[in-house]
Order: C-alpha cells, then structure tokens, then sequence
C-alpha cells in the first residue's frame, strides 16, 4: 500500500424434577456472565475465550463486521455456495449480525449461530436461529447436513483448528464448504515507520507469549491451507487482506477501509488485551492501561504506516470423499 504524503494523525437425571433441574442449572451458568477488570465474559464455559461479550464489545463486532463487507466487497462471504442452500452454520457468531444478514440474503435457507454468550437478538429472521454451543465439545449436528460451514475471528478460542476441521468436514454435505475469516495477530509495517521498540510491536511479542503460554499460539496464514487439506478438502483458497491501522493510505479504498479498522481497533484494544495480560502474563489492570495509552497514540499515527492481516480460506468438501 502507498502512504497519503498528508500524514497528519488521525483524530479518531431420568425424571421430569431432575430434568428440570439440570436445565435451570444449564440456564444460570449460560446467563450469569463473568466481570472481570470493569468487563463483561461470558458464564458458560467461563474463562475459555478471552475476550469480553459486553455492550462495548457487542458494537466493536457489529463495526467489525461491516468493515469485512467492505473488505470483501459488499460479500458476506467468498467461498462458493450452491444455488440452493438449506443449512449454513457460523461458528462463533457473537453478535448474530452475519446470520442475520445471510437469512435476510436467502430465505429459504435455514442460519444456525453457535457461541458461548446468549447475545444475540430475539426479533431475527424467520430462518435464523442461535445456539450455545461450545464447538471444541462433541458436535450434535449430524454428518452431511450443512451447505456451508463458516468460522470468523476465533484465534484465542479454538483448542485446535485440525480438530474443527475435522468435525466440520463431517457436518458439510458432499460439495459443501468451509470458509474461515481470520486475523493474523500482530502488527505489520513494510517500511521502516514503525520502529522495533514501538508500542505496538510489543503488543504483538505480549499477544504471543501470553497465548504461547497456554498452548494456543494464533496460526499463521498458512497453517488454514495446510489444516483443511490435510481433513480432505480440495479447491482449497485463501486470500489475504491488508487491514492498516487508521487512514495513512493514499488509495481512497483503504483510506476507508483504515478508517473502520481503527475505530474497531481503538473500540477493542481493551479487550484484546485485558484478560490475556493480567491472567496470563501477571500484569496489574493499572500497568495494562498505561500501556494501552501508548498503543493507541501509535495507532492513530499516520506517520505509521502499519497494518494487521486478515485471512480468508475456504475449501470444499469432496463429492466422493475417501474416508
């Protein structure tokens, strides 16, 4: 990407009783949510995903989503879909806010949302439904159900993405399609304005030991490629974007792009990094703070020409496939 040569900052049991009980039981643990530090996590599986599920962070994917519209050019996914589909399944939906679009987008087809936080809206599509649902236990869909399968932003949630992989190859009717939006961690400069010692290179170190520390190190690029064919899919794809920090690019197109990502970056820095520092790496919420300053001042620098990756693989299910 070229720089804008005006790089000024930017400003911005069996029986009915016990039945019962084990659903009450399964209800609370499902709507009684974590705080931790001033945010919100979810209850159900609590401590398994790192990141916050509070109002803040319920609008950050909603600004995160449009900006993958954008991205992929007014397409809520690349990966190709039959003509007719009758299930697709989002893992990890969050906010529903992709469900909900792809509903609207095919209405004979039925949308199912998996997440571990019950913060999607009641009033959806006809077609669309939410599930809480941990995708690294035993899947309960069925084999050869689902036309497309999608995963987006999970890095830090998923035990392992050879295993889901697996899991969702046989969920995917023959023909079907896995699709994985992704974001590679870390910050990225092709020039020399970002300097080793800035704040933002050390936020990615940070980001990668404090994962590496708990044995979910976040994938390469190429590791997606290399986990679908490995389960069996072929006409494997990715395809690569480039996410700059704020506007310093010179293109109008990622100007904007830059625009949306850094409100979504300054909108979810926090959270990114709350939990993982302070649980994992030892850091005082104070220390967090002080250092999240300096994070955002760099990232609003448009002398800085930097960027995040984000990723989008996809892979399609064999019509004979060889078990």
């Amino acid at each position: 990407m070229e720089a804008d040569e005006h790089d000024h900052d930017s400003t911005f049991g069996g029986d009915r009783e016990s039945l019962a009980s084990s659903s009450t039981s399964l209800r609370s643990a499902v709507t009684k949510f974590q705080f931790e530090n001033g945010r919100r996590y979810h209850g159900y599986q609590a401590g398994k995903h790192y990141f916050p599920n509070d109002e803040k962070e319920m609008e950050r994917q909603d600004i995160e989503h449009q900006n993958q519209i954008l991205q992929m050019d007014g397409k809520l996914f690349l990966a190709p879909l039959v003509e007719k589909p009758t299930d697709i399944l989002d893992l990890g939906t969050g906010t529903g806010i992709w469900c909900i679009d792809m509903a609207d987008a095919y209405p004979d087809c039925q949308i199912l949302g998996t997440d571990l936080s019950p913060i999607q809206p009641g009033w959806v599509p006809p077609n669309c439904q939410f599930q809480i649902d941990d995708f690294d236990h035993d899947w309960t869909f069925g084999s050869n159900r689902f036309d497309m399968i999608q995963h987006r932003f999970l890095v830090g949630s998923v035990k392992d993405f050879g295993e889901l992989y697996k899991r969702a190859f046989d969920a995917l009717k023959p023909g079907g399609t896995l699709q994985g939006v992704e974001i590679q961690w870390g910050i990225f400069c092709d020039d020399e304005s970002l300097p080793e010692d800035a704040a933002l290179r050390q936020w990615t170190r940070s980001m990668e030991d404090a994962f590496g520390k708990i044995g979910a190190s976040p994938p390469l690029a190429e590791h997606y490629e290399g986990w679908m064919r490995e389960t069996g899919f072929e006409n494997v794809h990715m395809h690569i974007f480039k996410r700059p920090m704020n506007d310093w690019p010179k293109d109008s197109r990622m100007k904007e792009i830059g625009r949306y990502c850094c409100l979504n970056w300054l909108e979810g820095v926090e959270g990114f990094t709350m939990a993982p520092f302070t649980r994992i790496l030892g850091w005082s919420p104070e220390e967090v703070q002080v250092f999240l300053a300096k994070v955002r001042k760099e990232s609003v620098t448009r002398r800085i020409h930097a960027y995040m990756k984000g990723i989008a693989v996809w892979g399609t299910k064999p019509l004979h496939p060889q078990f």
